[in-house]
């Protein structure tokens, strides 16, 4: 597995230089020379921590940048459309379905996430191994880190199937590792989440909801069992997010993505005081031939009274089009972080679980209170258990629209990505999944047979 035989201690040096970050609660210590020394204690260990959350913001598929999967998986499904993009660049061949295993893109999204992955095992090796650091900490400590890591294995394994999955540090282990079917990385990952769950404090451990806490991997776990179609057990956990009286739904649209927002669960801090977010540097349109703009077919999903129309997306020109305007602060900002996760998914999450369990007049509910917020009126009681599934995923495109690939996880899911065949003239039945990038079956050809492409 490329890119992925450094020392945790290494990128942590690396990232010394981000300690000014408004993250950081702890500094890093200046004598901090080997190992041993970054887990000699919980401060130490607490500092280590923070540089998986600023790889998470900085160059993750979960960054809200122009490599972000928002952005990568926006173009190939029906969210962007490009204006000033090459047609033989990446982002073009993603938009009209014909990547290829050879293109940067994809090995961009496998390795930096299996980069992560690493640091996140030597991290966690790292915290397991210490002297210095209590058996309540290291518990804390790993629970977090773990909620870290599944999240980058939930999201690789939607995008590729199978997968390597591995907690080891070890190269030569890393380089020659098999594929682990997508069912038993979902098992994998609900083993992690449902051992986090037990560590994770139920209030955030900061004011400002930049580490997940108990509802965060309860909410990723329910995610986790729709994968699995576990659907009653997906239903509890929702169930559990939703009655938690920490969040509620923010009935003002304009507030659902500032900093004190009561939906947000989990939000990423931005690189100083004064920055604005990845998302806004990368949607706002400030000029003509901007990268690209929001889909014809998006925007005519949306009702002419959606609140979340007049909220969310703003027009450049009637030359240029629409762009996504959740956030709003190009520069000077002060109130908006990064959302990674909120309390609405958990309503539709739910809405799914009890679609599949066969009780559409339930789901029909909790759609319906996403459609008062947004200002429309509920859904009738006479729908059929097919209508009610594709409101749902239409509702579910409106709401999450550019957030970390929820739309093509949410078709792909439910067996709906034909529904881009509309839209998307190209679009075959095997673009489900993404191909392994062609120069890791040439490091590890335990990854054959290639993904169809």
């Amino acid at each position: 597995m490329k890119n992925i035989i450094y020392i945790f201690l290494v990128l942590t040096t690396v990232l010394l230089s981000q300690s000014c970050e408004s993250l950081i609660e702890i500094d890093l210590p200046t004598d901090q020379l080997s190992t041993e020394n970054v887990f000699k204690d919980k401060r130490s260990a607490t500092s280590a921590l923070t540089n998986l959350y600023i790889n998470l913001r900085e160059s993750s598929i979960y960054s809200g940048n122009i490599q972000g999967i928002g952005t990568e998986l926006g173009l190939y499904t029906d969210e962007l459309e490009p204006i000033s993009i090459s047609p033989t660049a990446d982002k073009s061949l993603l938009f009209y379905n014909t990547i290829d295993p050879s293109r940067q893109v994809l090995a961009t999204i496998w390795n930096t996430s299996y980069t992560h992955i690493y640091a996140v095992n030597a991290f966690i090796h790292g915290v397991e191994n210490s002297n210095g650091i209590s058996e309540k900490d290291k518990e804390q400590l790993i629970a977090e880190s773990s909620v870290i890591r599944a999240i980058y294995y939930q999201a690789l394994t939607q995008i590729f199937g199978d997968i390597p999955y591995t907690t080891s540090t070890d190269y030569k282990l890393n380089t020659n590792i098999k594929k682990t079917t997508s069912l038993e990385v979902l098992n994998k990952i609900e083993e992690d989440l449902l051992t986090s769950i037990k560590s994770l404090p139920d209030n955030d451990r900061s004011s400002n909801k930049f580490y997940p806490n108990k509802a965060t991997a309860e909410l990723i776990l329910s995610k986790n069992y729709l994968l699995q179609k576990r659907y009653d057990q997906a239903e509890i956990y929702a169930n559990l997010v939703i009655s938690n009286p920490l969040y509620s739904l923010e009935n003002d649209l304009s507030k659902v993505f500032k900093n004190d927002a009561k939906s947000t669960l989990w939000q990423l801090s931005n690189s100083d005081i004064t920055a604005a977010t990845y998302e806004a540097r990368n949607y706002i349109m400030l000029v003509d031939d901007w990268l690209y703009k929001l889909s014809s077919s998006l925007l005519n999903s949306f009702d002419t009274d959606d609140l979340r129309k007049a909220y969310w997306i703003k027009e450049y020109s009637s030359k240029s089009g629409s762009y996504n305007y959740k956030y709003q602060n190009h520069m000077d900002n002060t109130d908006e972080c990064s959302v990674l996760f909120r309390l609405e998914e958990a309503y539709f999450i739910k809405a799914e679980a009890l679609i599949y369990q066969n009780r559409e007049q339930e789901a029909i509910f909790y759609l319906s209170q996403i459609r008062q917020r947004a200002g429309l009126t509920n859904l009738p009681n006479n729908l059929s258990k097919e209508q009610i599934l594709l409101t749902m995923l239409d509702e579910s495109r409106k709401e999450f629209f550019l957030e970390h690939a929820r739309r093509f996880f949410d078709l792909k899911r439910n067996d709906k990505l034909s529904l881009l065949k509309e839209s998307k003239s190209n679009w075959q039945d095997k673009n489900a999944l993404l191909p392994y990038p062609e120069k890791e079956l040439l490091i590890n050809p335990n990854l054959n047979p290639q993904n169809e492409y």
